[in-house]
């Protein structure tokens, strides 16, 4: 058998059974030879399931090769004629399967990274081609559901030549639908079959009326493939908002007289552990604004990428620390009656749905209704069709929610969704009887000087405000509302957010031992902000975080407070090393043992990486400040190790895993 026979039959193997029907005894039965054949070919079955992801990510050349072509309308057709040939070839495993790459990639997190990053050299390449970027990209989703529709109908794959030939109208204004297609047999391509591969002008006006409704914002559909993962400065273009009025009065911070322009030297950790320049870092990671604020005096204020300190911009998942501020509020104010009230008595008509019954508002403020949620991951597809990406661009809030099912009983585990925070918006809506707007203006906003108005984007016109991700104000304001909780909730004297709900939400709960996010900094999530386990006893710092790298931190030892605005998610922690820097403290960066032990492994093997790991866990002990390590990085060490051949060294650090952390602490890996 050569290596085509053995990669047709993974192909075939891949696309009926998934990767777990990729395995050597089947394809040798299958093939009708022993085992020992396939080793002549390749290493073990990684090595073939690595040649059949090879493949496939080799396919974009299909789409550079005809980059800067004279011709790109005619290499277009060429191409979606080769796909639809390949399409065909794929069901009989003589080409890679988009279908069965695609449904591999949904249980393989390592190979849908690299998938994702085929699917956006892919879009990049189709959208230069065409030079019609919100087409092309309208054709590749549709593509999406044709695979997606295939995984379930395999019959549905004939559907292609229709797909391509109104794509090809589409992108290229080439009307050949209904034509003759030159992959396709004489016979095939006579009139009276026209309609089994072509479309007709009832379906092509149609067609013409669906782009039409899908181009007018109010579609759900629309803004995700339209907008997919937007910059914090476009919300207004995308959403109805609704205006947050700003203070009479506005508070001014002052000005130092003599800027603290030597911060951008100071050395910071970048996400990729190594010590750069803050302004290198800075600038690395997309960041257009950098407010620090000590005993309410501007140390530091940089702008950067046309934003400026009248620039509203979208604060993301930092507006669910202003729904937790509101629910404080309303909670003093008798409003709310009590976290362990269940939504439903606010929100009758949620009974309809068995999902919502028991759940209550403490569980809801911890993250853990059990509601079922998918979070994006990175994948086009994927992602299209995430709760993530509904919830933040739906028309009808309330509907979306109520339409949603349970995954577990409530109160089983924390995970992170944006469904729970809008159902604390809707409790907090109805139990006031005012928009979530007006109550920030009246029981918040207004009252700590805010200098400019801020907004929230609305489901539709006249319609509910986005309270987990959808508040926009600018940064100096931001930098207010992290005064307020600096001060316990307190403004000036006047108590706006009762002190013991500001603490609850910004004090460790020494009871949990495990962060909700794994960063070297150990993520805590409380009452909808987050506090930095690591070492917190001496830092006592919190602060709210968003997408892209929105944060407002407080660091309440120094008093100070950092407000970052960002176009980047890939973010790393420099907040305590410049609070202490600017108040003359040392501070140093704790060390990661998982990392330490990773270089002894490589360069002196498993008892090197057994000692360091005890001797450094025993320092740990003894300086907890100094070191950093979490069962989840430990063991994405051993698993590096085992990829990397050091299987001695792996066993050794997962029988030090297993007494370090019990079976009743470990999470899932």
């Amino acid at each position: 058998m050569s290596v085509s026979d053995w990669m047709r039959a993974a192909r075939l193997a891949l696309l009926n059974s998934g990767p777990d029907g990729v395995r050597v005894e089947p394809l040798a039965r299958a093939l009708g030879v022993t085992k020992g054949s396939f080793y002549w070919h390749f290493r073990d079955r990684a090595d073939l399931l690595e040649a059949l992801l090879a493949e496939w990510e080799a396919e974009a050349s299909l789409l550079s090769d005809a980059i800067g072509s004279s011709d790109p309308a005619g290499d277009l057709r060429k191409i979606l004629l080769e796909v639809e040939r390949r399409t065909h070839a794929s069901e009989r495993g003589e080409w890679p399967s988009d279908a069965a790459i695609f449904a591999w990639a949904a249980v393989d997190p390592v190979v849908a990274k690299r998938v994702n990053k085929g699917e956006v050299i892919r879009m990049k390449l189709l959208r230069e081609l065409t030079g019609r970027p919100d087409v092309a990209d309208l054709f590749y989703y549709a593509y999406q559901g044709l695979l997606h529709r295939r995984r379930r109908v395999p019959s549905a794959v004939a559907d292609f030549t229709s797909l391509a030939r109104l794509g090809l109208e589409l992108l290229t204004g080439d009307a050949i639908i209904g034509g003759p297609n030159p992959a396709i047999s004489k016979e095939e391509s006579k009139p009276q079959a026209s309609h089994r591969h072509g479309v007709s002008k009832g379906a092509r006006r149609a067609l013409v009326l669906l782009l039409a409704a899908a181009s007018i914002q109010g579609c759900t559909t629309w803004r995700i493939v339209r907008w997919r993962d937007p910059l914090p400065n476009v919300q207004h273009r995308i959403f109805d908002e609704r205006v947050v009025r700003h203070a009479e009065t506005p508070f001014r911070f002052v000005v130092a007289a003599s800027p603290r322009t030597d911060l951008d030297t100071v050395m910071v950790r970048d996400v990729d552990g190594q010590m750069r320049r803050f302004d290198q870092y800075v600038a690395n990671h997309r960041i257009r604004a950098f407010l620090v604020i000590r005993n309410d005096t501007v140390l530091y204020e940089r702008y950067n990428g046309g934003l400026t300190d009248t620039t509203r911009w979208s604060s993301f998942s930092v507006a669910k620390s202003f729904t937790s501020a509101l629910l404080g509020v309303a909670l003093a104010q008798g409003a709310v009656r009590s976290l362990d009230d269940t939504m439903t008595s606010y929100l009758p008509e949620f009974n309809r749905n068995p999902a919502f019954r028991g759940i209550t508002l403490r569980q809801l403020l911890a993250m853990a209704s059990g509601l079922a949620y998918t979070r994006t991951n990175g994948g086009l597809f994927h992602d299209l069709r995430s709760s993530d990406a509904h919830f933040y661009y739906t028309t009808d809030r309330t509907r979306s929610l109520l339409r949603m099912r349970r995954e577990e009983p409530p109160g089983t585990r924390w995970a992170y969704k944006d469904s729970d925070a809008e159902l604390v918006g809707l409790v907090l809506s109805r139990a006031t009887g005012k928009t979530i707007a007006a109550q920030l203006e009246e029981s918040i906003w207004r009252r700590i000087g805010t200098e400019h108005d801020a907004t929230y984007s609305l489901d539709h016109r006249d319609g509910v405000e986005n309270v987990s991700s959808g508040f926009n104000a600018t940064a100096r304001d931001y930098a207010r509302f992290g005064r307020l909780y600096l001060n316990d909730g307190a403004w000036n004297g006047t108590q706006i957010i009762p002190r013991d709900w500001v603490r609850r939400s910004t004090q460790m709960d020494t009871s949990r031992t495990e962060p909700e996010v794994v960063t070297w900094y150990r993520m805590q999530h409380n009452l909808y902000w987050w506090i930095p386990m690591h070492n917190w006893a001496a830092e006592r710092d919190f602060f709210a975080d968003g997408s892209r790298g929105q944060r407002i931190y407080v660091h309440p030892p120094t008093r100070t407070i950092i407000v970052q605005l960002a176009e980047d998610s890939n973010q790393d922690f420099p907040f305590r090393r410049i609070a202490h820097y600017l108040a003359n403290e040392p501070y140093r960066y704790p060390r990661g043992i998982p990392g330490l032990v990773l270089e002894a492994a490589r360069a002196y093997g498993a008892d090197s990486a057994r000692a360091v790991f005890l001797r450094l866990t025993a320092e740990m002990r003894a300086a907890p400040e100094s070191y950093v390590m979490n069962q989840v990085a430990l063991l994405h060490v051993i698993e590096t190790l085992r990829q990397e051949g050091k299987t001695d060294a792996a066993n050794a650090l997962l029988v030090l895993a297993e007494k370090t952390y019990s079976r009743s602490r470990r999470h899932d890996p």
